[in-house]
C-alpha cells in the first residue's frame, strides 16, 4: 500500500527545511511516479529542488513532453511556493484518476530563490531577489533586527525634514507630508544599522539590488537602463541552474511562473506592443489565459498593461514572459497571485485605478480596518515601540510585516491554489504528443520486406508550439532514426528522416524503407523517433 501523502499546511509560510521536507515526503511517497533532484546550488549553497512528476515506471521523464512549474524568483512572493507545492501534491492524489503522468511530465521548482525568500520568512524583512552585501559601502543602512524581537521591521525618527507623518485618520499608518501637515515629522528607513556612518542625513538603504525576473536572456538591457538586471543574462548561479536545465529540455512545451502582485492571469508581451506578436499566438495566449481567469475569477493582464492608471504601458527587459515566447517559442504565463490588498477585498482594477497619494492611503485604511475585523490575523502588522538604537538615539520600530503585505492571506492562498492548478492541468492536456501509428511490415519477395509506419502528432498543439517556434532552434523538428537489426540490410536510399514540425492532431507523416533478411529472422529494425516538444517514440519491428 502507498503511503498517505503529506498534509500541505496553509498556517504559516515555509522555510527552506519544511519545503525541503515536504518536497522529501511527497517523492518518498510516491516513488513510482515522484522524484526529488537538484537542478543547482544558490549563492549560499542551498540546493534549488525540483521535483519531477510522471510516471517513472513506463518511460524516462524527458522521453515525454515537459511542462515546467517555477516560483519564488523574488524573495518575498512566498505565496508561490505554496502554490506549487498544491500543484505537485494534486498531481499525485489525482494519479490513477487519469493518464496524464503517462503522457506529460511535470518539472517543479517551487522555490527558485531559496536564499532570498529564507530572510524575508525568518526575519520578515525585504529584498527584491537579492541584494548585494558583499561589500560593505559607509553611509548604507543594512537591515538587521536591531531590537531583537525577531522580526526586521521599519524604523522611523522625527526629523524637521521628515518626509512621512501620521495618518490623523488611522495614526497606525504612516503617509506622505503635505504643505500644510502638521507634525511630528518622521524620515523612515528599514531597521538595521548603518556602516561607517558620518552622522549626515545622506543614508543609502542596502547594497546593490537583484531583480532576478530582468536577469532572462531575451532582450537583456545593463543596469542601469534596466534595474536589477544582474551583469549579463543568467548572472545569478540560480538563475543560470534554471536557464540550463531549460536549455537543455527540448521536450518542455510549457511554464508556468508564480509571482505575487494585483491578482492577475500575466501574458506576454513584456516589451513593444501586443501588435508585435504573431496574431494566431496573440489569440492562442488569450485563449490559454481565459481558462486561468475562468478558474481564479484573474483578469488577464498582458504584462506591459500591468500598471496603474496614471502610468505608461510597462517595458521590462531580460523579463521572464518575452524570454518564454521569443527565445523559447511557448506559450508562457505567470499568475499574480495577490498581495493583501486583494485579501482585503480591494480588487486589482480597483488597486490600478488609483489616481493619488489620498486614495492610496484610503486604501490601505481599508486594509487596516478588514485586518482589525479578522478572527485570526495574520502577523501583518506590529504596533510601533520606542528604541534606543545605537547610531539614531530615540527612534520607534513597527510597522508592516513584509511576507504578509506582499502575499495573499494563506487561507485566500488555498482556494486560489485549487484555481491554477486546474489552469496547469488544463494548459498541460493540449501538449503535443508525437507516436507510432500503423507500424507494418509485408514480404515482398525473397529476402526483402518492406516497413512502413506514420509518425503523427496526435495532441492539441503543434510540435512547433507556437508561430513563432517555427523560427527557432530551440524547437527541434521531428526527427526519425532506422535502426537495422544485426543480419539486416537497408536497401532504401536513405534509413533517417527529418519531418519538420508536425501539426496537431491531424499532422502526419508515412514513411517506408525496403530490407533485407536472412529467412527465419524476425527482427527487422528499430524505430526511434525523437519528437521534441511532442515527446519520443520507438518501436522494435519484426517481420510479419
Amino acid at each position: 500500500m502507498p503511503k498517505h501523502l503529506p498534509s500541505l499546511h496553509f498556517n504559516h509560510f515555509l522555510n527552506y527545511q519544511e519545503v525541503h521536507d515536504f518536497l522529501a515526503e511527497l517523492a518518498a511517497s510516491r516513488p513510482g511516479i515522484c522524484r526529488l533532484d537538484s537542478i543547482g546550488k544558490s549563492r549560499e549553497g542551498r540546493d534549488v529542488l525540483m521535483l519531477t512528476v510522471t510516471d517513472l515506471e513506463s518511460g524516462k521523464p524527458d522521453d515525454r513532453p515537459g511542462y515546467l512549474v517555477h516560483g519564488n524568483i523574488h524573495a518575498g512572493e512566498v505565496a508561490g511556493t505554496h502554490a506549487s507545492l498544491f500543484t505537485a501534491r494534486q498531481l499525485l492524489a489525482n494519479a490513477k484518476k487519469s493518464d496524464l503522468l503517462q503522457r506529460v511530465a511535470f518539472y517543479i521548482v517551487p522555490r527558485l530563490n531559496p536564499d532570498g525568500a529564507e530572510f524575508v520568512v525568518t526575519t520578515s524583512g525585504r529584498i527584491r531577489s537579492r541584494t548585494d552585501r558583499s561589500e560593505q559601502i559607509p553611509n548604507t543602512l543594512y537591515q538587521e533586527d536591531a531590537n531583537g524581537d525577531g522580526f526586521i521591521l521599519s524604523m522611523r525618527q522625527k526629523h524637521p525634514d521628515g518626509q512621512f507623518t501620521a495618518d490623523p485618520k488611522d495614526r497606525r499608518l504612516l503617509i506622505r507630508r503635505k504643505v500644510d501637515s502638521k507634525g511630528p515629522f518622521y524620515r523612515v528607513m528599514p531597521e538595521g544599522s548603518i556602516h561607517s556612518w558620518d552622522g549626515g542625513d545622506n543614508i543609502r538603504i542596502e547594497g546593490r539590488n537583484f531583480d532576478w525576473n530582468r536577469n532572462w536572456s531575451y532582450d537583456w538591457r545593463p543596469e542601469p537602463e534596466q534595474g536589477g538586471a544582474g551583469d549579463f543574462p543568467f548572472s545569478e548561479p540560480e538563475m543560470r541552474a534554471m536557464g540550463e536545465f531549460i536549455h537543455s529540455h527540448s521536450n518542455l512545451f510549457g511554464v508556468l511562473g508564480y509571482h505575487t502582485g494585483p491578482a492577475a492571469v500575466l501574458r506576454p508581451p513584456s516589451t513593444g506592443s501586443e501588435g508585435d506578436l504573431d496574431l494566431g499566438d496573440s489569440n492562442m495566449m488569450e485563449d490559454i489565459a481565459r481558462i486561468g481567469s475562468e478558474h481564479t475569477g484573474f483578469p488577464i493582464v498582458p504584462v506591459i498593461g500591468y500598471h496603474g492608471l496614471r502610468s505608461r504601458d510597462t517595458n521590462l527587459y531580460g523579463h521572464f514572459h518575452n524570454f518564454g515566447y521569443y527565445h523559447l517559442g511557448l506559450f508562457v504565463f505567470e499568475f499574480e497571485l495577490g498581495t493583501i490588498k486583494d485579501s482585503a477585498g480591494i480588487t486589482t482594477e480597483e488597486q490600478f485605478a488609483v489616481k493619488s497619494e489620498e486614495e492610496s492611503e484610503a486604501q490601505m485604511r481599508k486594509v487596516m480596518r478588514w485586518w482589525g475585523r479578522l478572527k485570526k490575523k495574520p502577523k501583518f502588522f506590529s504596533p510601533w515601540k520606542r528604541f534606543r538604537h545605537p547610531q539614531f538615539g530615540e527612534v520607534e520600530i513597527g510597522g508592516f510585516h513584509f511576507q504578509h503585505l506582499a502575499n495573499p492571506t494563506l487561507e485566500d492562498l488555498r482556494s486560489i491554489s485549487k484555481g491554477t492548478f486546474r489552469f496547469t492541468i488544463e494548459h498541460a492536456q493540449k501538449h503535443p504528443r508525437v507516436c507510432l501509428e500503423e507500424v507494418q511490415t509485408d514480404s515482398v519477395g525473397g529476402r526483402v520486406h518492406r516497413v512502413r509506419a506514420r509518425i503523427a502528432n496526435r495532441g492539441e498543439l503543434p510540435t512547433n508550439v507556437t508561430n513563432k517556434g517555427k523560427s527557432l532552434r530551440r524547437l527541434r523538428p521531428v526527427r526519425v532514426e532506422f535502426k537495422p537489426a544485426k543480419g539486416v540490410e537497408l536497401l532504401s536510399s536513405s534509413g533517417h528522416a527529418d519531418l519538420g514540425h508536425l501539426a496537431g492532431v491531424t499532422g502526419s507523416r508515412e514513411l517506408e524503407w525496403f530490407v533485407s533478411a536472412s529467412p527465419g529472422r524476425k527482427a527487422l529494425c528499430e524505430l526511434k523517433v525523437y519528437g521534441g516538444t511532442g515527446g519520443n517514440a520507438s518501436n522494435t519491428v519484426v517481420a510479419s
